[in-house]
């Protein structure tokens, strides 16, 4: 099982994904902060999935 990521490994991808939805929208100026917050919201909710997915496989199996 893999560990939570780090704080590098985390802002790359949302670094990633706020680069995908710039480029998803037509590449507009002067939306960094709106393209990152974006991005942040999908990384955690992944690595919430994730989580969760990990504690369900953990738990035996009757």
């Amino acid at each position: 099982m893999k560990a939570t990521p780090s704080s590098t490994d985390r802002q790359a991808r949302i670094r990633e994904i706020a680069h995908s939805i710039w480029e998803s929208e037509g590449r507009p100026a002067g939306q960094q902060m709106r393209h990152w917050l974006m991005a942040e919201k999908l990384v955690l909710a992944e690595e919430k999935h994730a989580s969760q997915r990990g504690e369900e496989q953990k738990k035996p199996k009757k």
